[in-house]
């Protein structure tokens, strides 16, 4: 009996995959796909056989078929996508928020594998491992001119195994050795939390993972046993993630039975509906609240600050948000890869659907037109659908959450010059501030008192220039003065995370953030947003 050859294999696989999906499908869908198989898919082997035939190169018919999987994709929307086998483990772990490893960040900087800081109550934490060490060793070989996909390989490994490390660190003549034992590290979905003054809050939150809800309760506990009375929640540049953690998030600002999000698939009709008290919550949270958003506000991101402009609950301030409010179903495929399928969308309690229009774009049309700066305006809004809040407030449709407070200038919008995107590349503010550190330590004090009392003068700016230079920038000094503020902000927020971590980068940082200083002056506008008499700005 003559073997199937691999082309044969395509070709059985695409039937037995059409088939497979007929599980799923209406009869009127059966029917159309029924179709396909006899028009579209005679047609797609035809090519197929004129490649194999004719084609001047021998085809990787793997790569060909995800290939065409992926293009198949694209076509529909810019959020179906295909996950090669390969990437699967990679989207576990970030969504489970946890791997097996020492727990540091880290960068190879000038071909040193340096500690950028460790993983709270990570291995590494725990053996005293600090912010600006270099491994230079990794069980005993020489982990200079190391690559960062070599880092994750050599460093990553089971919970209960070990690595030893030879770390070099500024002030200490002789090279330290370390014994690792590797755990199970957390991939923290909070960034931050810290108290700005005695009564108020802030908790930055970089996307919804599986432990996100309960990472906030404890910050949300934390904050209010240092005195916190109101609340600042930072949603920039999360891109989303798991929709019931978005559910549970909202939930602890949202009292009673409160509609937070519902889905519409293809016939149009309410699919789903989730509640903010559907999960079970411990508390509900009504003292004022303002959230930050920005155009990296995406998703279970834009569910969160949607409901809650929605109810009136709190003050929304930044500019208009990314607009992703389609919802992806994940279809396992034999080999271990997966089809992350949109089957319908998400609105929010005031019937605003979030998805802004990817129609007749191409996929960079679409994310680039994200990118671009809009009219945060009101008067922009005129050709928009108009919905309204609980309150009676006129809202806006057509994709992403419009601000109730526009404010667009923020440290992270700040476009540097050359120089200094040369400098930032190179990681300098970093090593620097570690420097710094080591030959000051005297300013190792309170971090409101840092943030207070502590300035960059001339000549640190002078000193970070020739150190810049020394380090083969080209420094172009008319760039170098028109960054000067930024430059020194940043320097200063380096030297903070060296003695306290991320909490004290973030710290300095909000304090010279437009977005996060217009939230902060905001709160009573957000006290007359609850007593109904706030307007829109």
């Amino acid at each position: 009996m003559k073997r199937p050859t691999k082309l044969s294999y395509v070709f059985i696989f695409a039937i037995v995959i059409l088939s497979g999906i007929g599980l799923f499908l209406s009869k009127d869908a059966i029917a159309d796909l029924q179709g396909l198989t006899r028009q579209q898919l005679r047609k797609f082997m035809s090519v197929v056989q004129l490649i194999q035939l004719y084609y001047v190169e021998p085809v990787d018919w793997d790569k060909e078929m995800e290939g065409a999987i992926t293009g198949l994709l694209n076509k529909l929307d810019p959020h179906s996508v295909y996950i090669p086998a390969k990437k699967m483990k990679e989207v576990r772990e970030n969504f489970n928020a946890k791997f097996e490893g020492i727990g540091i960040q880290f960068d190879v900087i000038n071909g040193y594998l340096t500690v950028i800081a460790p993983i709270v109550g990570s291995p590494s934490d725990r053996l005293g491992i600090r912010s600006g060490d270099k491994i230079v060793k990794i069980d005993g070989k020489s982990a200079i001119g190391i690559t960062r996909e070599e880092v994750v390989k050599k460093l990553r490994g089971p919970k209960g195994t070990t690595v030893k490390v030879t770390i070099i660190r500024e002030g200490v003549d002789e090279p330290l050795e370390f014994t690792i034992v590797r755990d199970e590290i957390p991939i923290y979905t909070v960034t931050t939390k810290f108290m700005v003054d005695d009564s108020t809050g802030y908790i930055k939150v970089n996307r919804f993972a599986a432990t996100t809800s309960s990472e906030v309760e404890e910050a949300l506990i934390s904050l209010e046993s240092q005195g916190m009375r109101r609340l600042i929640l930072d949603l920039r540049n999360n891109p989303g993630g798991y929709l019931h953690e978005a559910v549970k998030l909202a939930g602890k600002f949202l009292p009673g039975h409160a509609l937070v999000v519902y889905t519409k698939g293809r016939s149009g009709t309410v699919e789903d509906e989730y509640y903010a008290d559907q999960f079970g919550r411990r508390k509900v949270r009504l003292y004022p609240l303002v959230i930050l958003i920005d155009r990296g506000s995406a998703s279970a991101s834009e569910i969160v600050s949607g409901a809650i402009q929605d109810y009136d609950r709190g003050l929304i301030v930044g500019t208009t948000s990314f607009g992703k409010g389609l919802v992806q179903k994940e279809f396992p495929l034999s080999d271990g890869s997966a089809v992350r399928l949109t089957t319908a969308k998400y609105y929010i309690p005031s019937g605003r659907s979030i998805q802004r229009s990817y129609k007749g774009k191409s996929l960079q049309e679409y994310y680039q037109e994200a990118g671009e700066a809009e009219d945060d305006s009101l008067d922009n809004k005129e050709n928009k659908p108009v919905f309204y809040t609980k309150g009676g407030r006129k809202v806006y449709g057509g994709g992403g959450i419009h601000p109730d407070i526009v404010e667009k200038e923020s440290y992270w919008t700040y476009r540097m010059s050359k120089t200094t995107q040369k400098i930032y590349q190179k990681r300098l503010f970093f090593t620097f501030a570690a420097d710094y550190v080591v030959k000051h330590p005297k300013v190792k004090t309170t971090l409101r008192r840092f943030n207070r009392e502590f300035k960059v003068t001339d000549k640190m700016l002078a000193d970070f220039k020739a150190y810049a230079r020394k380090n083969g920038i080209d420094v172009n000094d008319k760039e170098f003065d028109k960054d000067r503020d930024f430059i020194a902000l940043t320097l200063k927020a380096e030297i903070a995370r060296d003695i306290w971590n991320n909490d004290g980068y973030y710290f300095v940082i909000m304090h010279g953030d437009q977005q996060f200083l217009k939230a902060y002056s905001s709160f009573e506008l957000a006290r007359q947003l609850a007593h109904g008499t706030f307007e829109r700005k």
